[in-house]
């Protein structure tokens, strides 16, 4: 009976000593494993504590893209003022043009209204040097209408690509993305992407993620440094797991479309102005034959009336 209960406890140790022995081995290795999670705790929390730093960062970043977009809309509303200083000066250069008209057709008027031939000559001469003169005041003015006209046209330009700055900014809208998958955090919800700021990504943009030409989810920018993005994952296709390499392209929604640019108002051209009439050539007086003060004939040829010189129709500057 001794014996049994000898052999009996001598198993009993031997179990004993085997189980303290496993027992001790499972500590360690729960005292190792603790270590480790402590550390990928700490490492996490740092992470996470600069992830936090560069969110505030990009909102900082935000708030200068906001001012600077303010900026833009006061110096588009100086073109405007501008454009209408220089519209203006049109129309102060219309009115210029209506009076030298007026002081041609004034001066036509007069040229037929002479009546004696001996003051032919001489005022002939004169509206000669006064026609040159309206001529070349009408060049002039010509000319500084096409540059008011080429101004006006470059400063419609200028504000049309203002208003689609100001849109795309305010918008946060892109023509497209094409960049992919670096880093994969799938406990934590978010990746990272080999594309930023440098590369003219926008933080209000939304992504897609495809593998090949199937979409597989959706993500959503939280943070944008110059060469990388780190972005959160909005949805994901149910038995689908973002990996490295994945294409990242730009949502349809948040793509740049060329037809919601501003229209920018025109100003039609204005009709040019009905050509005046000429005025009728004066009549030659009747002179005796034999009364001929300027010897330009006997009593076979009749005197005739010098007739002033008039400007060709091409040399007529603003084609009317």
């Amino acid at each position: 009976m001794w014996k049994s209960l000898i052999t009996i406890s001598i198993v009993f140790g031997i179990i004993a000593g085997y189980l303290r022995y496993q027992t001790t081995t499972d500590l360690k290795h729960e005292r190792i494993a603790l270590t480790h999670s402590q550390g990928n705790l700490d490492k996490a929390q740092a992470y996470k504590k600069e992830v936090e730093d560069k969110n505030a960062e990009h909102v900082t970043i935000t708030v200068e893209t906001d001012d600077q977009a303010e900026i833009q809309e006061a110096e588009e509303a100086s073109k405007r003022k501008e454009k209408g200083e220089k519209e203006s000066s049109k129309a102060s250069l219309e009115a210029a043009k209506a009076d030298v008209e007026a002081k041609l057709a004034k001066l036509e008027r007069e040229l037929a209204e002479i009546g004696q031939i001996e003051d032919l000559v001489e005022k002939s001469q004169n509206l000669q040097a006064e026609m040159a003169s309206v001529q070349q005041g009408i060049a002039i003015t010509k000319e500084n209408y096409k540059n008011m006209v080429a101004k006006r046209e470059d400063t419609d330009n200028q504000i049309t690509a203002l208003r689609d700055k100001v849109s795309r900014q305010r918008a946060g809208q892109m023509i497209e993305v094409n960049a992919k998958i670096a880093q994969t955090y799938d406990n934590w919800g978010f990746v990272v992407i080999d594309q930023g700021g440098n590369q003219g990504i926008n933080a209000r943009v939304k992504l897609d993620v495809k593998r090949g030409d199937k979409m597989i989810g959706r993500l959503h920018i939280t943070n944008l440094e110059p060469n990388v993005c780190v972005c959160d994952v909005i949805t994901l296709i149910e038995g689908e797991t973002l990996a490295v390499g994945d294409s990242v392209t730009l949502s349809d929604e948040s793509k740049w479309d060329p037809s919601k640019k501003p229209v920018v108002e025109t100003i039609p051209t204005p009709a040019a102005p009905d050509k005046p009439a000429a005025p009728a050539k004066p009549a030659a007086p009747a002179k005796p034959a034999d009364d001929d003060p300027f010897g330009l004939g006997g009593d076979d040829e009749p005197a005739t009336d010098p007739e002033p010189a008039k400007p060709a129709e091409e040399e007529d500057p603003f084609g009317l």
